[in-house]
């Protein structure tokens, strides 16, 4: 029966995507003021918000006490960083966080050593609705993922809860088809953001004389693209959650 209505399932499916991209396009490209996802200024962005939540007299160029305020827009704010959790986390106690990492890396290896020499049991097989719907959940979570991570240094978010989202699209992928055919290529990637990010430690020691030290420009306060060292560790984070998460969680579904 399921085999049968495949084709309107997935036909279904195809319309709905085209339907939600249509509705994102717009709203992405058309608003009453006539402005665009490229026209908005620094004013309208949520990092705009954040810094006035966060810093008192954000707009001014000093406050009650003559003491200079950080004002949107202007660079060289030590590492460019609007989100003040992303600051300590990610830079003035990154090295806290590298220990959390590992601490990960070990959770990791240990669920690998211990299901090494189970044997695959046989799952029920999902349904056709929910391996249809699983490919078009998987892209809006992907996305929410990627944004949770590149924006980690303007608004609430990073590498760590960005990766978990992105794990849970793999983890779906799993459930519903049963097969880790990217368990490999995961791996490799929970290694090469693992080196990377370390790298990034030895760098910074090199030129600044701290393991970890913020060595690249800062940028313009409150831009997509600032902080750039803060943009990097967060994205190298994102991967190895992400790629240490699906691994985990592949083996355990292996099962």
């Amino acid at each position: 029966m399921m085999k049968r209505n495949e084709p309107l399932i997935n036909l279904f499916g195809l319309i709905l995507i085209i339907l939600l991209a249509v509705f994102v396009y717009l709203a992405l490209t058309d608003s009453r003021q006539g402005l665009t996802m490229l026209s908005a200024d620094l004013e309208q962005r949520v990092s705009y918000r954040y810094l006035l939540k966060n810093v008192t007299a954000a707009g001014r160029t000093e406050n009650q006490r003559g003491q200079a305020e950080v004002i949107l827009g202007r660079e060289g704010y030590e590492n460019g960083a609007v989100n003040i959790v992303t600051a300590i986390v990610a830079d003035y106690r990154l090295l806290d966080t590298f220990g959390e990492i590992l601490v990960l890396l070990a959770a990791s290896s240990g669920v690998g050593l211990l299901m090494v020499e189970r044997k695959r049991g046989k799952a029920k097989e999902a349904s056709e609705i929910v391996k249809t719907a699983v490919p078009i959940i998987m892209l809006f979570v992907l996305v929410t993922g990627f944004y949770i991570i590149s924006h980690g240094h303007l608004s609430p978010g990073g590498g760590f809860p960005g990766g978990a989202v992105i794990a849970s699209a793999f983890i779906l992928q799993f459930l519903a088809f049963q097969k880790s055919s990217h368990k490999k290529t995961l791996k490799i990637l929970e290694s090469l953001a693992g080196i990377a990010l370390l790298a990034m430690g030895i760098i910074g020691l090199y030129f600044e004389g701290s393991l970890f030290a913020n060595f690249l420009p800062a940028g313009h306060l409150g831009a997509t693209i600032s902080a750039a060292g803060i943009m990097i560790i967060y994205a190298l984070i994102g991967i190895k959650v992400a790629a240490e998460l699906s691994s985990i969680s592949a083996d355990f579904i292996g099962e």
